[in-house]
């Protein structure tokens, strides 16, 4: 029988355009995309980056389980540049290596 392996964390894979290797911009432009979708409280949510790709072109973000649908939301409607994508979501992190960007 499968076991279920819990987590109380969601790992997001982004893909940056134009890429950029500032990780203190990009958590910026994520505090901003929260704070302009969800106001002052949700723009300060724990979140980690964990990976940034040395060219600069993917992300990778720690956040809690239930504040991920949220960051999710607020990057789609955040038109800063440089913008994030969507490309993989997963509660179990080496789920994400395995990701390519869409095109």
């Amino acid at each position: 029988m499968p076991r279920k392996l819990s987590s109380s964390y969601h790992y997001i894979r982004f893909a940056v355009s134009p890429p950029s290797t500032d990780a203190l911009l990009l958590r910026k432009l994520i505090q901003d995309a929260l704070g302009q979708s969800f106001g002052l409280v949700s723009s300060h949510t724990y979140l980690d980056i964990l990976s940034l790709s040395e060219d600069g072109a993917t992300l990778v973000v720690r956040i809690g389980y239930n504040d991920a649908p949220k960051l999710l939301a607020a990057v789609a409607a955040s038109t800063a540049s440089p913008r994030l994508s969507f490309v993989k979501d997963s509660t179990f992190l080496p789920a994400l290596l395995c990701a390519e960007p869409l095109s």
